[in-house]
């Protein structure tokens, strides 16, 4: 990973010292899940304030609905990432699995979430 600050100063980490980053995904609010769209966000907390994060909707890469917030530190030193991907009411109710994916150089974390995993309230 290069990282070029301000005039050019070059910050290079090799990837292999980094932990990988920790996953968090939350369903749908169950308010939500009367309308036609719902949201699904996926927390990552790593040791860098940058990463690549992506989703997968059934194994395939998902290019549009997708919002993600630049990292905020957090009091322990680490940052924290928050991606939110809109879906499809009826996607998360025939259970279609869909995949947080979050890479840090060459460490890579999933977490994948589906309807029938979840707890109902």
């Amino acid at each position: 990973i290069t990282v070029v600050f301000g005039q050019g100063t070059k910050l290079i980490l090799t990837s292999s010292s980094l932990p990988p980053p920790v996953l968090t995904v939350f369903p749908p609010s169950s308010a939500e899940l009367q309308s036609d769209t719902a949201s699904l966000v996926c927390l990552s907390s790593q040791s860098v304030p940058f990463a690549d994060v992506s989703w997968l909707a059934a194994g395939s890469p998902v290019s549009s609905g997708i919002s993600t917030s630049t990292a905020v530190q957090r009091p322990d030193q680490t940052y924290q990432i928050s991606s939110s991907l809109t879906i499809q009411t009826s996607d998360w109710n025939m259970d279609k699995i869909y995949t947080c994916k979050v890479s840090l150089g060459s460490q890579t974390s999933e977490k994948t979430i589906k309807k029938s995993e979840c707890p109902t309230e």
